[in-house]
């Protein structure tokens, strides 16, 4: 995770997938905004529940800071294996921000987006009714926060292709 420079966290509804949600052991999917627009920065910012990235710029909700973790927990079920996906974000700027979009991350169904340094971008596929978002909220002299989220997935995380036109 030391190489993730942005994470969005989407709706559902904003984000064309070119693989179905249950194919299992998906490592790549052409993937691009809901109106077949490429993904851009400014695209996820608008589209996004959340963005946050290390540099806090205008293409973001809030700043995060180094310390990003990501457990992946596996568990066989009828469908196949399910992984879990549990991220957990440390924030630096912009806890106002975060806590007025909990309720919107708390009643969506949502992928998760992230960028490296390189400008390349993975996908956590979602699996529908399994997003959960939590804020780890420590207020006073030495406040801090963190957000976990966490999704369900046939897969690892996906690379994400330019669609073929």
């Amino acid at each position: 995770m030391q190489d993730v420079v942005r994470i969005d966290i989407m709706p559902m509804t904003a984000l064309k997938v070119g693989l179905p949600f249950n194919v299992q052991n998906i490592t790549e999917a052409a993937v691009t905004m809901s109106d077949d627009a490429e993904l851009t920065d400014i695209g996820l910012y608008t589209d996004s529940l959340l963005s946050l990235n290390l540099a806090g710029d205008a293409t973001v909700d809030a700043e995060m800071k180094e310390g990003i973790t990501h457990k992946v927990t596996e568990k066989r079920e009828v469908a196949g294996i399910v992984r879990t996906h549990t991220l957990q974000i440390p924030i630096e700027i912009g806890f106002q921000t975060v806590r007025q979009q909990q309720k919107a991350l708390q009643q969506t169904d949502f992928h998760i987006v992230l960028t490296t340094y390189d400008g390349t971008r993975y996908l956590a596929y979602a699996l529908p009714n399994t997003s959960q978002f939590t804020i780890d909220d420590q207020m006073g002299q030495q406040a801090q926060m963190s957000v976990k989220a966490v999704v369900q997935s046939m897969s690892g995380f996906v690379k994400i292709t330019e669609a073929v036109s």
